[in-house]
């Protein structure tokens, strides 16, 4: 019985190796693809719309008129006036992103934009009063228009990832600067009636623009697009760009008619809606 025992095991033995070879080789799974990298620069390129919001105080001082039979002052006009200069913005920013882990990213970011953002008002200040022992009726008109011609920021950013790393929600702030503008006229008017009608008039150029420095707080989100090495994004900010002083130049006399000199305190505030696109560098 030893030696069919024996030609069958050396039968298996030599039929082994056969078998292995006929048996299909599994392949190694496919390598992971690589996560998405935020570090590095970017450039890019934004539109959207501002919506400004500009509190003004105003005091028209009183406007002295001149007669042949004597002086008065008129009533003058004081108060606050709301305007809200709104338009469409554009323009581009440039930043620097550290990734810190596979959840968080830190960056700086720069910008400036052009705006289109205007928003006019009419303040009004009937009159009518006994001068002199004449019927004096008139009115003061305070007329201007609220601007930001154009604005940037220099901001920090601190974003969380999402899923495979390729979207970012983030929130955003630091300095804000920009061009702010307030211009118009500030007139007294009216009419003493002795006899007949005589009229008087005086009007005041007021405002003027400066470059301000605020500061701003936002979010936003950017995720990677599948076109390498762009991403999109769609931001929100709120802008603070300070006030605007303005004393209109010293009165001069004009048909004997003097005085009317106006003072302007103007706070502008912006809310900033934009889309972009950034190309980044790695």
């Amino acid at each position: 019985m030893k030696g069919p025992i024996c030609v069958a095991t050396l039968a298996a033995l030599i039929a082994a190796p056969a078998v292995a070879a006929d048996m299909a080789v599994k392949a190694p799974p496919p390598a992971p693809a690589p996560a998405y990298s935020w570090t590095g620069w970017y450039v890019g390129g934004n539109a959207g719309a501002s919506f400004g919001h500009a509190k003004t105080d105003f005091n028209a001082a009183p406007a002295t008129v001149n007669t042949t039979f004597g002086s008065f002052d008129t009533p003058g006009l004081a108060g606050s006036a709301i305007t809200e200069p709104a338009g469409v913005i554009g323009g581009g920013q440039i930043g620097y992103n550290w990734q810190f882990s596979p959840i968080l990213v830190a960056g700086l970011e720069a910008d400036i934009q052009a705006s289109g953002e205007r928003d006019s008002i009419t303040l009004t200040g009937p009159f009518s009063f006994t001068g002199v022992g004449q019927p004096v009726t008139g009115t003061t008109v305070i007329d201007y228009q609220t601007k930001i011609d154009w604005f940037g920021t220099v901001r920090g950013r601190i974003g969380y990832l999402f899923g495979d790393g390729a979207v970012m929600t983030y929130v955003t702030g630091g300095l804000a600067y920009g061009k702010v503008d307030l211009n118009g006229t500030s007139t007294a008017s009216g009419s003493i009636f002795r006899f007949t009608n005589i009229p008087f008039s005086i009007t005041h150029a007021i405002g003027h623009s400066q470059v301000n420095t605020g500061w701003t707080l936002g979010s936003g989100t950017e995720g990677k697009l599948l076109i390498p090495g762009w991403t999109y994004k769609i931001e929100y900010l709120y802008v603070d760009l300070g006030s605007l002083d303005d004393t209109d130049a010293p009165a001069l006399i004009v048909n004997s008619v003097t005085g009317g000199r106006t003072f302007t305190h103007t706070h502008f505030t912006d809310n900033v809606i934009r889309l972009g696109l950034n190309y980044q560098f790695h």
